[in-house]
């Protein structure tokens, strides 16, 4: 177990300031680099891809670190590595997290592109594998074709499946439908998508026949997502992030799995990258630091 270096506790101790001269000249004319209330994994942030191909970057890591109150850094060797194009899409994520026994686990999904437009997407978790193959048949309409191995076996065809889209809207609001299942079969899962005239997402549901599985929920504040709520009704979790509107890029705000309530705030570099994503719960004082680094494609602009 490695304890964190004393320059990065200092730059905790000075985060409220850093955060706030950032504003100062920086930010013109720079979109928010992470996206709020989009998430990879239920958890772990997504990116604005013209931000990540403005300033040529090809791969993000985050290092996760603990920090129980007065005491050290702790880095146990967890990270969460995305890797991008130069168009600045995500072409793959990757987690890595170290066992008891000193081995890591590792799982990671893949995704790939032509002419901008995603082609496959591939998970691995140890020795299991998926991968999926996309056959667009129209801007509504595409069919999958879904395979799985195990280790060193062959790839094995589970079956291919037929994704519907519609849409429609009204003087309020757009309603995107996806509809979901065998080939010529009936859909078994429906998700409903629900945009204010915008196109601002402001709510999302997942149905497995009549059943429905999980709700997110958005709300919006002078322009900016204020409030994203998810309940996964099959795990019994709900997720409920609120988001400062009064800063840009926002933040800080609050974090809730549950119960369990913490604050979060984002220290930054002076040229607007995330520098540290910093989640701490109140009551202890705990914190939980997520240090990014960066690899770009020019190698001298690397940090």
């Amino acid at each position: 177990m490695e304890h964190a270096n004393s320059p990065f506790l200092n730059l905790l101790r000075r985060w409220s300031l850093f955060a706030s001269l950032f504003f100062i000249g920086t930010l013109n004319g720079l979109s928010q680099v992470i996206l709020p209330a989009q998430f990879i994994d239920e958890r772990y942030p997504l990116f604005n891809d013209d931000s990540i191909a403005r300033q040529n970057i090809e791969r993000i890591t985050i290092r996760i670190m603990r920090k129980p109150s007065s005491k050290p850094i702790y880095d146990d060797g967890r990270r969460i590595i995305y890797h991008f194009n130069e168009l600045g899409r995500l072409v793959s994520f990757q987690k890595l997290y170290p066992t008891r026994l000193g081995q890591i686990d590792t799982s990671s999904h893949t995704f790939i592109y032509r002419n901008d437009i995603i082609q496959a997407r591939s998970e691995k978790i140890g020795k299991y594998r998926k991968r999926v193959s996309i056959d667009h048949i129209n801007t509504h309409h595409t069919i999958e074709t879904i395979k799985v191995k195990r280790g060193a076996m062959e790839w094995d065809e589970l079956g291919k499946e037929e994704i519907h889209r519609s849409e429609t809207a009204d003087e309020e609001r757009i309603i995107e439908t996806t509809l979901r299942g065998g080939i010529n079969e009936k859909a078994y899962e429906s998700r409903i998508k629900i945009y204010d005239l915008d196109k601002r997402l402001l709510k999302k549901e997942v149905y497995h026949g009549v059943r429905i599985i999980s709700t997110e929920s958005l709300e919006y504040m002078d322009g900016k997502v204020s409030r994203y709520v998810s309940s996964n009704f099959s795990k019994g979790s709900t997720v409920d992030v609120v988001y400062t509107t009064s800063t840009f890029p926002q933040d800080e705000g609050t974090w809730c799995e549950n119960s369990t309530c913490q604050t979060w705030s984002i220290v930054y570099h002076d040229n607007g990258l995330p520098k540290a994503f910093i989640l701490m719960t109140p009551e202890s004082q705990d914190m939980e630091i997520w240090e990014y680094r960066y690899s770009y494609r020019e190698a001298i602009q690397s940090q």
